[in-house]
């Protein structure tokens, strides 16, 4: 199948280069993940990192125990070959996401190995930033979170996990708040109060995803996401990052109105599926 799982995340990144290469916005993806993977200090089980090489077609794919595989642009020859590699070992696996030609290819083989079905959870656009637009100002001015907003973040992240339906561990992402914290990847608009919340995380060198953006309900149609997440934006830029990216839902046309007015640019339309069991 060339099919190579890898224990290590820095060779499986170097292993991923002929994938990762076509795809600016895959690249940036997996090197946030697999540094997030590497920063994290609470055990995580057995996580899938694997790679595909046969015959010109080539693809990366990587999962947390508790959550799905993602391969992003990988070929439909390598997503398949991906679901057979998994089949014995997971066949519960919660769901996949990736485009769409690689997400029906896995989809199509994990049927016919597992008797399981998939079925949209999201469609997904990637942004790219690379220089930020005049957006309106906002009441209150963006700062920096510190150890004092532990708390308050782990709450509105929950809540913003709720809110869309993100399939992610709450206890593994509120476990690395504080980190996230102590690193500075936390801005939070305030406003006699904290209103809403903005994270980064590295994705290489020169490059950062933003995620999550979350203003409270009753904070909404202020502006403070637009001003936020512009603020934080301009200081990445300034700070050496060439790139920004982000991934939007496209079924929420609020929020990728946002990312457009502040500059960010659509790249690539990607889909999270999940597998259930048939009727």
């Amino acid at each position: 199948m060339s099919v190579n799982r890898h224990t290590d995340p820095d060779a499986f990144l170097a292993a991923a280069q002929p994938a990762l290469a076509r795809s600016e916005t895959a690249a940036a993806a997996f090197a946030a993940w697999v540094g997030a993977l590497k920063a994290s200090t609470a055990p995580d089980g057995d996580v899938y990192l694997a790679t595909y090489a046969h015959d010109r077609s080539v693809g990366a794919a990587m999962r947390r125990p508790d959550g799905p595989v993602v391969f992003e642009n990988a070929d439909p020859a390598a997503a398949v070959a991906f679901a057979h590699d998994l089949a014995a070992d997971c066949p519960r696996l919660s769901g996949i996401v990736g485009t769409l030609p690689a997400c029906e290819s896995f989809a199509h083989a994990w049927s016919e190995r597992t008797g399981r079905v998939h079925v949209l959870r999201f469609h997904m656009r990637h942004f790219m930033l690379t220089a930020v637009a005049d957006v309106p100002a906002a009441i209150g001015a963006p700062r920096v979170a510190g150890d004092g907003d532990c708390d308050w973040l782990k709450e509105a992240q929950y809540a913003f996990l709720v809110e869309v339906g993100v399939s992610d561990n709450p206890e593994r992402i509120m476990a690395a708040v504080p980190r996230r914290v102590a690193g500075g990847h936390y801005w939070i608009w305030d406003d006699a109060g904290a209103k809403a919340l903005a994270a980064w995380t590295p994705a290489g060198d020169d490059a950062a995803r933003i995620a999550p953006v979350y203003t409270l309900p009753g904070a909404r149609t202020r502006g403070y996401a637009t001003a936020l997440v512009a603020a934080l934006s301009r200081a990445l830029l300034a700070g050496g990052r060439q790139r920004l990216f982000l991934l939007t839902d496209v079924a929420n046309p609020t929020s990728n109105a946002v990312y457009s007015r502040i500059g960010f640019r659509p790249q690539s339309d990607i889909y999270h599926f999940d597998f259930v069991d048939r009727d």
